[in-house]
């Protein structure tokens, strides 16, 4: 993004050249009042209030003077817009520095000095200049400044207006000045820093003292009155020492920005840079600057103008007392009051169509909205339409003319401005299903494929110039059927859309035999067609996946609950369910054999049990009788050839069942309240014996008396005060003041 200087363009007489002075909108116009300067040959400060009319941005008009008897002359006094007022604030004339407050109305056009009360004295701000005055709600927050005789300030004043400003107070409530307590670190004393205010916090940047230059930054937050000294909130350092610039904080969404301009950065080391830090990263950034900037400076004058979203700056100080009026357009990054985050969906084809959600803030009802499509010098506008404050929808234009580009996103509602923020949006060209291909083992024919188990294979999206797509959303359908019975059980698909181009296939088919894979694209058409990819229909053999083994010997009969289980490499056992003994499976090279063990030793017959091998052995625990008794005992079965035999294992401890969570809860409650009552017992008996043995105690056989504690210590006096370090020769002497640009001659 870029930001525009350019000579504002004016008609009118000019206030003559100056600096210190300063310059506020009020509706639409600007007001210039004070500084220092020449009148009649000679440097003075100034006193003369100008107006300059902002109704076409074509052509300011400085109207000239305006207001009668007002404030006496001054330099580097605050003047704060506040409703329809101007609301001036101290300043210096000929090293006479003022506190008192005065507001300008600019319906009536008549000055008035404000009459401002205090709890205490010290509520109210010693007289000084070079200092700021920002506006909070309905609140003015002074800092610092320079008081005089080398006196530099770290003081913050409020001044609340209570209905002085009013048109229509039925209770009057008079204007007081305060003195709030503020918690933590903050700036050190300062003037002709510059400070302004965003969301919950004031900041403060830059300045000098008597010594030297600042760069550094602070935060107030106003909701506890607490510098912020630490962790993510805490303002890092600006980029280099800098004072008597200009700090302007102005609303954006969904953040505000804090532009810094002009200053010095050393002795005659004027700037006319332009930094902008969005308030919501607190990144600090230089944009691009368009057209001539103005003569590197100090001590101007600035103020905005949101109707046309342009800073305007007037005079200063290089050298020389300056008298030029510029202009500088930051809306490309201030933008309209509303804002763009992003859009759903963030792709579509180039034909267009597609319609769109686009998230935001602030958004209104409008006559008039406009979404605009946007890549390099091409731009399509299309209609939107407001749901919400936080959502508009539009249809995506077509854009075949242009193919397969990314484009920015843009809204403006009602003429208010372009947002600012970035949003994009691919567009890609129409997939071609005579383009797109498939690969995989779920179509190769050399697969030997099993029927039950699902197999894979890919789809390549390819779009009209044969690219291989790069995003997703195509509506690819995958229709699995028998050859030679079509309307036999289908085959089971399910599709994955990768978003690069690739969709992966996955597929299962319920009996063996040859089946037809039909793979087509669906172009969104009406009426719906789906066209066959390149190779389409496929064809796939599939088999059993199961090999059925014919067994000799003696077969158990079927049965319920019985388990079977793995004992050896080539050995499974069946047991259970019934009051057959165990059935012993060797699954042997030549051929599967069933052999029935013999049942000396075995356990009664049972269900729901537990079984499972463990060193070569069937292990048997529990379960319930065939006629449902509950069983805890415990036996191995040791395979001996294609037999085996039965040992119970005893000196078990029998099973219980576990307690369940509820019980055990319950079980500790009982146990700590039957143990708090056996203490309270025990306490109880004890103090009754004790009660008797010393009723009982003779006096010769009372305990003997401790023995005498010791002296205490005498106290040590502490150290007398010590006197501060006398004053060198000339640490006593006052420093001299801050030289004074109005001292200074052409």
């Amino acid at each position: 993004m870029s930001v525009t200087w350019e000579p504002a363009p004016l008609k009118g007489t000019p206030p003559e050249p100056r600096s210190g002075h300063t310059f506020t909108v009020v509706g639409t116009k600007a007001y210039l009042f004070g500084g220092v300067g020449r009148k009649d040959g000679k440097a003075c400060a100034l006193g003369d209030l100008h107006a300059l009319d902002l109704n076409n941005s074509e052509l300011l008009n400085w109207t000239g003077e305006v207001g009668g008897a007002g404030p006496s002359p001054r330099s580097r006094h605050t003047c704060t817009a506040v409703k329809h007022f101007l609301v001036v604030v101290g300043g210096l004339n000929h090293r006479v520095r003022h506190n008192d407050v005065w507001i300008f109305d600019t319906k009536q056009k008549k000055w008035t000095e404000l009459k401002v009360q205090a709890k205490d004295a010290e509520d109210i701000p010693s007289p000084r200049a070079h200092h700021t005055a920002t506006l909070v709600g309905n609140q003015l927050f002074l800092f610092g400044g320079y008081a005089g005789h080398g006196k530099s300030c770290d003081d913050l004043h409020v001044l609340d207006f209570g209905t002085a400003l009013e048109e229509k107070a039925t209770d009057v409530v008079h204007p007081t000045w305060s003195k709030p307590v503020l918690k933590g670190k903050g700036p050190s004393p300062r003037f002709d820093h510059s400070t302004t205010w965003f969301p919950n916090k004031l900041a403060i940047l830059g300045g000098r003292d008597n010594m030297t230059m600042h760069g550094d930054v602070h935060h107030l937050c106003l909701d506890t009155m607490t510098w912020l000294e630490e962790g993510k909130e805490k303002p890092k350092p600006y980029s280099f020492d800098i004072a008597n610039h200009r700090l302007m904080g102005i609303e954006s969404v969904p953040n505000h920005k804090m532009f810094c301009l002009t200053g010095k950065k050393g002795p005659n080391a004027f700037l006319n840079h332009v930094d902008v830090m969005d308030c919501g990263s607190m990144v600090w950034t230089t944009p691009n600057a368009v057209g001539e900037p103005p003569a590197p400076r100090e001590d101007a004058a600035m103020t905005y103008d949101p109707k046309t979203c342009k800073i305007l700056m007037f005079g200063g100080w290089s050298n020389r007392w300056l008298g030029d009026t510029w202009q500088l357009n930051v809306s490309p990054i201030i933008g309209p009051p509303y804002a763009v985050f992003n859009v759903d969906p963030d792709i579509g084809p180039v034909f267009g169509e597609t319609e769109v959600t686009i998230h935001g803030m602030q958004f209104k009802q409008a006559e008039k909205i406009e979404v605009c499509f946007k890549t390099g010098k091409t731009e399509v506008i299309s209609p939107g339409t407001f749901v919400d404050a936080t959502k508009i929808t539009c249809m995506t234009p077509n854009f075949e003319e242009f193919g397969a580009v990314e484009v920015e996103i843009r809204v403006n509602i009602n003429n208010e401005g372009w947002t600012v923020n970035k949003m994009r949006f691919r567009y890609f060209a129409n997939t071609s299903a005579k383009n797109c291909l498939a690969f995989g083992p779920g179509i190769n024919e050399r697969t030997v494929a099993k029927y039950g188990v699902e197999i894979p294979f890919l789809i390549l999206a390819k779009d009209t110039c044969n690219a291989k797509r790069t995003s997703g959303g195509d509506d690819f359908i995958v229709e699995v059927t028998k050859e030679d019975d079509p309307r036999a059980p289908k085959g089971t698909v399910r599709l994955v859309d990768l978003d690069n181009g690739l969709h992966e296939v996955y597929y299962s088919v319920p009996s063996a035999g040859r089946y037809r894979i039909d793979v087509g694209y669906d172009d969104l058409g009406e009426p719906q067609e789906i066209i066959p990819i390149r190779g389409s229909p496929f064809l796939m053999d599939f088999e059993d996946p199961w090999t059925y083994k014919r067994t000799s010997g003696a077969a158990p009969l079927k049965r319920k609950f019985g388990q079977i289980t793995s004992l050896s490499n080539d050995k499974v056992a069946l047991f259970g369910g019934s009051d057959d003994g165990v059935s012993v499976l060797t699954t042997g090279a030549d051929g599967w054999t069933w052999d029935t063990a013999s049942a000396d030793g075995q356990p009664a017959a049972r269900k729901f049990h537990g079984q499972t091998g463990a060193g070569g052995k069937l292990v048997v625990f529990g379960g319930a009788s065939l006629g449902g008794e509950e069983m805890d005992d415990l036996s191995t079965f040791t395979v001996e050839g294609t037999k085996g035999s039965w040992q119970t294992v005893e000196g078990v401890k029998p099973y219980r069942a576990m307690k369940s969570r509820h019980q055990l809860i319950r079980d500790e409650k009982e146990a700590a309240e039957e143990a708090a009552a056996e203490a309270a017992a025990a306490e109880k008996a004890a103090a009754e014996g004790g009660e008797g043995e010393a009723a009982e105690a003779k006096p010769e056989e009372a305990a003997p008396a401790d023995a005498e504690e010791p002296p205490a210590a005498p106290e040590t006096p502490p150290p007398a005060e010590e006197e501060p370090p006398a004053l060198e020769a000339n640490e006593g002497a006052e420093p001299a003041e801050p030289a004074e640009p109005e001292l200074d001659e052409d």
